[in-house]
């Protein structure tokens, strides 16, 4: 995996992401294996990597603590803090992970999230399609805490993934189903108005989170 630092770097461009600007931020990374699609650089494993250490690079630049729980093989949790130090901490962390987890992100979310205080934000990076985490997620705003998802769209990089390998596509009703399931994924992240960034393969990490909603056309794209 390169240098997480030197892509952030160099492509770093988030600041149209639609959270609290002053609230510490604490991100949610999923690496439940079985919601993953890829391989190697043409991962949502990849992608969501790139992601959350994209975000918690901009809210450390703009002097926000940032904690982060990567829910892999176990659950490597960093408390909330700024600073060079935290940076590296949250870029080690990042580095070593694999998608090896067999944690739903229901239940990480549901362990995680009374830590949050009221006034602090949420970012979940996910390519899970399992509606029963969004609950958990839309109940925060009550708290007074703000959430987004970035949403890996899995069968986008199955799809880029196989046409990179030449490996056959999948059939059409397997294709149909899942857009099934993403409709209806994006129709729960709806009904708690909760913000959706689209991650889809295809673009240039700077080109992320420009604008939430769920347009292809405004999808953002690693």
């Amino acid at each position: 995996r390169p240098c997480l630092s030197a892509i952030v770097s160099k492509s770093l461009q988030v600041k149209e992401f639609d959270l609290e600007q002053t609230a510490d931020q604490w991100i949610y990374l999923d690496l439940d294996r079985r919601v993953q699609a890829g391989e190697g650089d043409e991962s949502t494993l990849e992608a969501g990597v790139r992601v959350a250490a994209a975000l918690a690079a901009e809210a450390m630049l703009e002097n926000r603590a940032v904690g982060i729980t990567a829910a892999g093989h176990r659950v490597a949790t960093l408390p909330a803090d700024r600073g060079g130090r935290q940076h590296q901490k949250i870029m080690s962390l990042l580095a070593a992970v694999g998608a090896d987890g067999s944690t739903p992100l229901m239940e990480t979310l549901i362990v995680g999230l009374p830590r949050l205080r009221r006034g602090m934000t949420a970012g979940v990076v996910t390519p899970s399609l399992e509606r029963a985490w969004v609950r958990p997620l839309g109940s925060l705003r009550t708290r007074g805490i703000a959430s987004a998802v970035c949403l890996l769209d899995r069968a986008g990089y199955d799809t880029h993934w196989r046409h990179a390998t030449g490996r056959p596509a999948q059939p059409r009703e397997v294709l149909a189903e899942q857009e099934r399931v993403a409709r209806g994924m994006r129709h729960a992240l709806a009904e708690y108005d909760l913000p959706v960034y689209p991650i889809v393969p295809g673009r240039k990490l700077a080109e992320l989170l420009v604008s939430p909603g769920g347009q292809r056309d405004a999808a953002v794209r690693t």
